[in-house]
């Protein structure tokens, strides 16, 4: 009989294998690298990533600056959006007076503000804001309508998770806690605070996500140089489409990573969650 740990491994590998022996045969049988590119060619490029691509850079390069674009951004909407939630969460008249604003905005796709973006922030960095031109830093590279894009995208799911997190605990906590001689603030940091952190975390965890998927897009404003998804766009304009699929791979795996972070570290502070059920 298999064992348990090796058919764990074929039923994770196998539909992998099998969509990549698709892909080699629809290259092979197509015959034109410019449309599908074969997986060999694919995969020089990912196991080189330090070469320099298209002469823009290396794609170690390109994901770095993507990567710290997106982290400022989603650092940002996260310094924003959970003491927010927290204050609507626990306050009805804040959450009806900002509510409406909130499902208002919320349906808007961030690529629709890109428009909005370049006409407002145009293609000032933050380099700019501080006065120099070049500062040979990524702050070079953090665009202002680029960073706002990003924040809009992770805004929202932390916020509304955050919200839901607060107003989900159970009324039993909170009056076990007043009965016991708790004040308003013992209760908020002992009772609400933690009893909704899983909700926040899952928030942080989708909105991280959120702001990773827009980055392409953002990276599409004029004034960008660099980055995973300008070079996907200038990669199409050569019709290298070896380069482009590196770059999707790219993203996808980044993305992954940062999901299997964000979870990590919500399941080490949220450990006593499993113990409650």
């Amino acid at each position: 009989m298999m064992p348990k740990t090796v058919r764990k491994v074929l039923l994770a590998v196998a539909l992998p294998v099998l969509l990549l022996a698709a892909w080699e045969v629809i290259a092979v049988v197509g015959g034109n690298g410019a449309v599908v590119p074969r997986v060999e060619a694919v995969a020089l490029r990912l196991v080189q990533p330090f070469d320099n691509v298209l002469g823009t850079g290396s794609i170690a390069r390109h994901t770095s600056i993507s990567a710290f674009r997106v982290l400022c951004g989603f650092a940002l909407a996260t310094l924003v959006a959970v003491p927010l939630g927290l204050f609507m969460g626990v306050f009805a008249t804040p959450r009806r007076l900002i509510g409406s604003v909130v499902e208002l905005l919320r349906p808007l796709c961030p690529i629709a503000w890109i428009p909005f973006a370049l006409i407002v922030f145009g293609t000032w960095n933050l380099a700019h804001l501080f006065g120099m031109r070049y500062s040979h830093t990524m702050l070079d590279h953090l665009q202002i309508g680029m960073l706002f894009i990003i924040f809009y995208g992770a805004f929202f799911p932390i916020l509304i998770n955050t919200i839901d997190g607060v107003m989900g605990v159970r009324t039993i906590y909170v009056e076990a806690a007043r009965t016991l001689g708790a004040r308003r603030g013992q209760v908020f940091c002992r009772v609400l605070l933690p009893a909704s952190l899983p909700s926040i975390l899952t928030g942080i965890r989708v909105g991280l996500g959120a702001a990773w998927m827009v980055i392409v897009a953002a990276e599409m404003l004029p004034g960008s140089e660099a980055g995973i998804g300008y070079m996907m766009i200038y990669a199409y304009e050569l019709a290298e489409m070896d380069v482009l699929v590196a770059g999707m791979i790219v993203v996808g795996l980044v993305g992954a990573l940062f999901s299997r972070a964000v979870r990590i570290t919500a399941d080490r502070f949220t450990a006593w969650q499993a113990k409650e059920r």
